[in-house]
């Protein structure tokens, strides 16, 4: 499975790496720190699965999706924000993604993030 982290905390991005690592094998990760690499990244390596913050500088997550669900409706996107705005959550889910966590990425969090992540690996 090919795994896209998007996400601009350089914390945040290692721990969820660990946390795909951990619990998945034969997994290809790469990451980006904000929505324009991300999106010249999803271009290149073709994930399977993103796993996106949707509060960064520049171009931000929401817009990134937009851009690639413009492109594709296949790839499967998990949200990880701390944007808890109803308007915002109801937006990105219309445009189809596999998951929303809010964070802070609390233990129970995490292990629901794994289960998404093995959810979605096997619907490949």
């Amino acid at each position: 499975m090919k795994v896209l982290i998007v996400e601009d905390s350089i914390f945040v991005q290692k721990l969820v790496r660990k946390l795909i690592m951990d619990h998945t094998t034969d997994c290809e990760i790469q990451i980006a720190s904000n929505g324009e690499q991300g999106y010249n990244l999803y271009q290149t390596f073709k994930p399977d699965l993103i796993i996106t913050d949707l509060l960064m500088p520049g171009l931000n997550g929401q817009e990134m999706l937009r851009m690639i669900r413009e492109i594709d409706r296949d790839v499967h996107i998990i949200i990880l924000s701390a944007d808890i705005q109803k308007a915002t959550r109801e937006e990105v889910e219309s445009l189809g993604i596999s998951g929303f966590l809010n964070k802070p990425l609390t233990v129970d969090k995490a292990n629901t993030l794994v289960e998404l992540i093995r959810v979605t690996n096997h619907a490949e």
